[in-house]
């Protein structure tokens, strides 16, 4: 089943909406229906309209979503060329329909997410040694 997707919500149902998530529990002006959440549900939600609300584009999706090797490559902003090179290395795992490679979202992220944790990691280690070197005062 594809995504659902809310064309164009109004900017004032989701003000609406940020502005009552903001408000303190029990505050509620008119309830139409009452769930209970966890604090991280509530914090998830939060931002959920918080980046609606700023003009962020917001998609949900399974972990287990399938990508073609294109939509893959999309993801991580790279080619598909590349992104073929790194399944074919082993880096992010993948299986096949018939003939196509398939990864799954979750796999995506755990790749993307370290790949940024080892650029920081490597950034924050050259500007250290630049610091050290006197290119900079400090970092």
């Amino acid at each position: 089943m594809p995504p659902a997707a809310i064309q164009h919500p109004r900017e004032s149902d989701i003000a609406e909406l940020r502005r009552r998530l903001r408000e303190p529990a029990g505050k509620s002006i008119r309830r139409v229906h009452e769930i209970a959440l966890s604090d991280r549900q509530y914090r998830f939600l939060r931002q959920i309209v918080e980046d609606l609300a700023d003009g962020k584009v917001v998609s949900l999706t399974k972990a287990s979503q399938e990508m073609t090797s294109q939509q893959a490559a999309g993801f991580l902003g790279v080619s598909r060329q590349f992104l073929v090179r790194l399944l074919d290395e082993g880096k992010i795992p993948f299986h096949r329909v018939g003939t196509h490679r398939r990864v799954y979202l979750e796999d995506m992220t755990s790749f993307r997410d370290e790949r940024d944790r080892q650029r920081h990691a490597a950034i924050s280690q050259m500007a250290r040694q630049a610091v050290k070197d006197g290119v900079y005062d400090r970092f």
